[in-house]
């Protein structure tokens, strides 16, 4: 056979074959591209919030109070209206890093308390206001010190507020707005507490007299968001009308005693839950909307004063708390409103915030 021919023939089938071997590679390369996200999808999969399910309390718990402390939540309170309503002074305390409750280890408030106000600092736990027996609210203010495991009583309250839901620290300064007064009308009031001098300031008013209303502090302002005016899930579609839930969200900035209306959210809510983040932005989870709890959750930049809806709750409920935690929120708590006999719930349900970066 001819030598050129024998190499004719070899150096086709190499052709052949590294045409093969190159098809083969495009081929997997694209296989590859297509099974690998690119950028956008990658930011995409970044910015998804999502829920787990966390070690459910020990107790039942409607309108209780949490805050969070050196790594552990502290529930406390509420109420069991299946048992008649009666009020809680127990105090339970949720271990993060193990998804743990701990029973027994603190001593529980001074008297029993449902919607209450409360806020950690300056490693102490301060317990503002709230429901006592029926309904009549007290301005009792109690200071939990871990470290010796004892609750001591400060300067109470200028009037008595219950159902204002949530407390802030401000530059040292404690700040409670809104809820209902001794005689069960909604208040607007602004009291300012200084733990150095133990005293309370009145400051400037909210626009808005409401209660069942949630407030969150992100750059040194205050939020105050929801609430409503009259009795649970009275029914109106007018946000200026007396029986109404609200949707304001109205901006308080300690600097000037001055407030400022911002955009509103994008459900009218009371009795729900709400925590600023570690990624500057502000949730709020649940409560009662027009004759039903919700589940619906929603973020609030206060950068770009814009809200959208986020990953809803896997539990609907109202009277429910949420604690933030790094890249994490606890929502605990709560009860159905459309339920029978409305029952309290146990549930730690636990939304991851999605990041952008």
């Amino acid at each position: 056979m001819r030598k050129d021919l024998i190499f004719g023939s070899f150096t086709h089938q190499m052709l052949i074959v590294s045409c093969l071997a190159l098809f083969i590679s495009v081929l997997l390369g694209f296989s590859e591209a297509s099974s690998s996200p690119d950028n956008s999808t990658k930011q995409s999969q970044l910015g998804k919030s999502y829920w787990t399910i966390g070690k459910n309390m020990s107790t039942a718990r409607n309108e209780l109070t949490a805050v969070e402390l050196n790594g552990k939540i502290y529930a406390m309170g509420g109420e069991d209206i299946a048992a008649g309503g009666s009020q809680k002074d127990t105090v339970e305390v949720y271990d993060i890093a193990k998804d743990k409750w701990i029973v027994g280890s603190v001593a529980p408030m001074p008297i029993p308390l449902d919607h209450t106000a409360s806020v950690a600092y300056d490693s102490k736990i301060y317990v503002v206001g709230g429901f006592l027996k029926d309904k009549v609210p007290t301005d009792k203010v109690f200071v939990y010190d871990p470290s010796r495991n004892v609750w001591q009583e400060a300067k109470p309250l200028p009037s008595p507020i219950g159902a204002a839901l949530n407390a802030q620290f401000i530059n040292g300064i404690l700040y409670i707005v809104g809820g209902l007064n001794a005689s069960d009308l909604p208040v607007n009031t602004n009291y300012a507490y200084d733990p150095k001098t133990n005293n309370w300031t009145i400051k400037a008013p909210m626009p808005t007299a409401r209660h069942h209303l949630q407030t969150a502090v992100v750059g040194g302002k205050l939020y105050a968001m929801g609430g409503r005016i009259l009795g649970d899930g009275v029914r109106s579609e007018d946000l200026d009308s007396s029986v109404s839930n609200f949707d304001r969200n109205e901006m308080y900035d300690p600097q000037t005693d001055t407030w400022t209306i911002r955009e509103h959210m994008l459900t009218k809510r009371s009795g729900f839950a709400g925590s600023n983040s570690s990624d500057g932005n502000i949730y709020v989870f649940g409560g009662q909307g027009l004759l039903i709890d919700l589940d619906s959750v929603e973020k609030y930049d206060p950068k770009a004063d814009k809200w959208t809806y986020e990953q809803p709750m896997p539990t609907r409920r109202y009277g429910l708390e949420s604690v933030s935690y790094d890249d994490k929120i606890y929502v605990l708590g709560g009860q159905y409103f459309t339920h029978p006999g409305k029952i309290p719930l146990n549930i730690n349900e636990i939304f991851h915030i999605g990041r952008t970066h």
